[in-house]
Order: structure tokens, then sequence, then C-alpha cells
């Protein structure tokens, strides 16, 4: 079984390609916490491990990485992660607004 490390910072929109970000802008989502992208792995039923580090070259900031079995390429398995992430997103903006509405 392969594995394959994906670091928030690897998804994270604000982020430039030097700072580590892997996936175009446009697919990428701004400020990535580790416990969205271990979720989005979950909900895809992708096995991984959540381990607590940080990114090298911004090893001041707080971030993480998740350790997955590679099924895929790893861009595209990034872009499938960051894609379920937006929806998770969107999901809880919606349960947001429901329940402001009440």
């Amino acid at each position: 079984m392969k594995e394959c490390v994906i670091w928030t910072v690897n998804l994270d929109s604000k982020k430039s390609r030097s700072e580590g970000r892997r996936i175009p802008r446009r697919l990428a989502i701004p400020n990535v916490k580790l416990n969205e992208l271990a979720e989005a792995c979950k909900e895809l039923g992708i096995p991984f491990r959540v381990e607590e580090k940080r990114y090298p070259r911004c090893w001041w900031e707080d971030g993480g990485r998740v350790v997955v079995e590679k099924r895929d390429t790893k861009t595209k398995m990034m872009i499938e992660i960051a894609a379920k992430i937006a929806e998770m997103r969107e999901k809880k903006k919606e349960q947001k607004g429901k329940k402001k509405k009440k």
C-alpha cells in the first residue's frame, strides 16, 4: 500500500506555489484547517491518519498533515479533497443560515 502526505498548506489558496500550494489557486480553499482535511478524507472514504506537524517552509504557523492511502495521482487526490472541503463549508453556511431564519 502506497501512502502520500497532504499538508494543509498544499490546499490553501492564500499560499503561493513557492510557499507550498500544490493545486491551482482557483481549485484551492482559503485557510484550510487540519480537522477539515481529516473530515474530508473521512467523507470520501480515504484511509488516513492525522499528524500534527508543522510545514517546514512555514514552521511558525499551525497546520498539520494527513497521511493517506494513495489511490490516484497526488494532485488529483488533493483536488478531490479540496472540492469536498468547499462542499462541507457550503453546507455549514446553509445550516447557519437556516438557524438564523428561525
